[in-house]
């Protein structure tokens, strides 16, 4: 009877404190954040560890590895076995999430934990130049493949404070300063007043001013080419230049003249002696 009784107080005094513990305010501890690979984005909270499996980094250790292999392993350096070597690793811890809301984790700190895994591992080489060499041919080649993006899901910006705010704003109640000009003196507006303006209704109309068909008797053509206060009139219009045609003015509708006849003159002459040369030509 006494231990069942004191077998009931014991449970319900564990019950109690696991009530307790788990309602009771207080900071909830780091975890950890696995990625699918060791490229793409992880999401966690600030502070979570950010791990990559070591079975997604096996190929690009193998192939790193590789670079440095001589043929049949002759010195040392085994890629298969490197490549067995970090999935066996299980989980690598790269980085922490930090406090911002997105951040970028390099491929060369992922590099520099996949190194320090193998730094002791069968497989690198013969001797210690050797093995540095393909350590370094490893993270060069973890580095190029490599890179997460990290979001905080818990991450909240600082508030603004009201003097940062309103830092550069005029206390209230007092005029808000205006900016001068370039020059240091205020630019007086432009005064169009001066500027002419047609007024309609004013202007004659065109038919007026030219009339159409043949000039009418004491109607003046149009004042083109002549100062104001002068006046033309129609004798004043000539041609330009003195010339004047060879032949008379007097001379019969449809007779000859000088000019034609010169020209038949000389396309006779030449004709002529177009037709002796051939001629020549032919006899001789």
């Amino acid at each position: 009877m006494r231990n069942r009784l004191a077998s009931r107080v014991l449970a319900a005094a564990a019950l109690a404190m696991v009530f307790t513990i788990g309602f009771f305010p207080g900071t909830a501890s780091a975890g950890t954040v696995l990625a699918e690979a060791c490229t793409g984005m992880v999401i966690g909270n600030i502070g979570d560890q950010v791990a990559v499996q070591g079975k997604d980094l096996a190929d690009v250790v193998r192939a790193g590895a590789a670079e440095q292999e001589i043929f049949l392993h002759l010195n040392g350096v085994d890629p298969a076995k490197l490549a067995q070597e970090i999935s066996n690793q299980g989980v690598l811890t790269v980085a922490e999430i930090p406090d911002s809301a997105v951040s970028a984790l390099g491929g060369d700190q992922v590099a520099t934990a996949v190194t320090q895994a193998l730094r002791s591992a069968d497989g690198l080489g013969l001797v210690a130049d050797q093995k540095q060499k393909t350590l370094d041919s490893i993270g060069h080649h973890v580095a190029e493949s490599c890179g997460l993006t990290l979001y905080a899901g818990n991450y909240s910006p600082p508030a603004a404070s009201p003097t940062s705010q309103n830092a550069g704003a005029p206390p209230p109640g007092l005029p808000v300063p205006q900016a001068p000009a370039s020059s240091g003196a205020a630019v007086p507006p432009r005064d169009y007043g001066n500027t002419p303006v047609a007024v309609p209704g004013l202007a004659a109309p065109p038919e007026a001013k030219y009339p159409a068909g043949a000039p009418i008797p004491n109607v003046l053509s149009p004042e083109v080419s002549t100062l104001p206060g002068e006046t033309q009139s129609q004798a004043d219009v000539r041609n330009t230049g003195n010339a004047s045609v060879l032949a008379g003015n007097d001379a019969p509708t449809g007779a000859v003249q000088l000019p034609m006849l010169l020209a038949v003159v000389a396309l006779a002459g030449v004709s002529a002696a177009l037709v002796r040369t051939w001629v020549l030509r032919k006899v001789s």
